[in-house]
This record gives structure tokens, sequence and C-alpha cells, in this order.
């Protein structure tokens, strides 16, 4: 049987979460691998196509085929977005995250590309936990469900490189730890 790829340990006066790098698990390794493959694979079908359809506008002189606005539009889209992609994916391999609930603060420590980032949020300015589905930074976030901690009318995302299942686990941990709800979008408490 697989063990849970986040850890969730309670500790006296609180709880400490663990999302270890996606990289480190043979498994998760080989479908990222795949993924960046299959971008890469349809980046050079897309740019061979839409270079088809360059020379061919080039050389009849009229872009009957495909608009100018629309060609140059597509080709922009290609160009940018694939890089982006394979870099959001290589930050998502690599992505580690603790997350330290006490007694008196929630200390966050996100780490990508060898920069660790950490944010400290005093339990007495945290509101509560939220799930959304709204995008929420850093870019390399963006998954279907984003869990954040809420202080000071901001929001501080968390476990972006957790699934949907292990997020909710992660909201309802710290949420108990910490005294502080655990709210979906609109304002309706989970768990």
């Amino acid at each position: 049987m697989k063990r849970p790829r986040v850890a969730i340990e309670p500790r006296a006066g609180g709880v400490t979460v663990r999302i270890p790098a996606l990289a480190g698990d043979p498994w998760w390794r080989r479908r990222v691998i795949a993924l960046g493959a299959a971008v890469a694979a349809a980046a050079i079908v897309g740019s061979l196509r839409l270079g088809h359809a360059w020379e061919a506008a080039a050389r009849r002189g009229d872009f009957a085929d495909l608009p100018l606005p629309l060609l140059l539009f597509l080709s922009a889209a290609v160009l940018v977005s694939a890089p982006l992609a394979l870099i959001g994916l290589a930050a998502l391999s690599f992505a580690e995250e603790k997350i330290d609930a006490g007694p008196d603060a929630v200390t966050i420590r996100s780490m990508v590309f060898e920069r660790t980032r950490i944010e400290t949020i005093p339990l007495s300015e945290l509101d509560c936990w939220r799930e959304t589905l709204w995008p929420l930074s850093p870019w390399w976030t963006w998954a279907v469900t984003r869990l954040a901690a809420r202080a000071g009318g901001r929001l501080h995302p968390i476990a972006g490189a957790a699934g949907p299942k292990e997020k909710r686990a992660i909201g309802l941990a710290l949420a108990k730890a910490t005294g502080r709800p655990l709210v979906g979008d609109f304002g309706r408490t989970l768990g």
C-alpha cells in the first residue's frame, strides 16, 4: 500500500504539515515527465502547423486561410504558453512546503528553485482557512482547488502542490489546531 504523500503531524500546541516535492516520488516523476513531453510535443506540432500557415500566407501574399491578427495571436500563444507551462510543471515538481501552526503564529515555508519564502502570520490576525476555486498567486498554485490562510483581508496561499483531497485534510487539520474555521467560497463552513 502506498503511503500518503502529505504528512500531517500533530504536536503539542499545534500541527506541522509537510508537503515534499513531487519529483521525490518515482511514480509522480514519471507522470510529470510524461506531461512535460506531451506539452513539448504539442508545442512542436503547433509551431510546425503555424509555420506552414505563415509560409503559405507569405507565398500567396494574403491571409485568406487565417487572418493576420489571428495568426499573430496563435503564434504568440504557442511561443509564450508552452515555455510557461514547462516552467510551471518544473516549479510544481520541485516545490516543497512546510506549515507550522503553533499557539501564537502560523509559519509557512515555501521552497522552489532553491529559493525559500517564509511567511509568519500571528494567530491573532488569522481570520480563517479558505478553500476556494479562485486563482491565487504564486502562479504555480493554479490548480482546481486552492487553500489559503486569510489574515488582514489578504489570502496567503498554501499547499500549492497538494491535491484536492489532501488540501481538504490539511485545511481541516489546521482549522482544528488553530481554532479558526475552514470556509469555502461564499462563506460556507467546511468539515
